[in-house]
């Protein structure tokens, strides 16, 4: 029987892919955005310029061999063209409390899924001791990738376990 090895660094990989997930599954979302992608902005990735989302994670911290803290960055970004909502979408939105353009409005919409109660839960449950929370400094940012795109970026942070553990196949 091989032993089967958790890396401490392996929640920062599925983590975006769960992210990735409830975007995907979250409607309002899927109105805003065309794409998910679970690396970086990269020149040339949005090749219909319309928009997408863009998740990247890091270690921000490790003091101790048992709990280390992680960013999660949530890029979205959109074509000059299509920031601009219609006025059928700024309609539906405001009905359900979202405003602005199609970039405001598609980070309202990303941090309500993830403040969403069940997403909270699969979080606490799978990667995290607490809550994934908004980082200290620059929870959002404005990004402009210096193209046709110009986009903003949520910052979070949560908590976990650094530890290895066996598991038997």
């Amino acid at each position: 029987m091989s032993e089967k090895y958790y890396d401490a660094l392996s929640d920062m990989s599925r983590i975006k892919e769960n992210l990735i997930g409830v975007f995907e599954a979250t409607p309002d979302i899927t109105r805003l955005i065309v794409h998910c992608f679970d690396t970086p902005y990269i020149e040339g990735s949005i090749s219909d310029n319309k928009s997408a989302i863009f998740i990247d994670t890091s270690l921000i911290k490790s003091d101790n061999r048992h709990i280390k803290e992680v960013g999660i960055d949530i890029f979205i970004i959109c074509h000059k063209d299509f920031i601009k909502l219609s006025e059928e979408e700024t309609n539906y939105y405001h009905s359900i409390g979202i405003y602005g353009n199609r970039l405001d409005s598609a980070i309202q919409a990303v941090n309500a899924a993830i403040n969403k109660k069940s997403t909270m839960d699969i979080i606490k449950g799978t990667y995290s001791i607490g809550d994934l929370t908004f980082a200290e400094k620059e929870p959002i940012k404005q990004y402009a990738s210096g193209t046709d795109f110009y986009g903003k970026c949520l910052s979070y942070t949560y908590q976990s376990f650094y530890n290895r553990k066996n598991y038997i196949k």
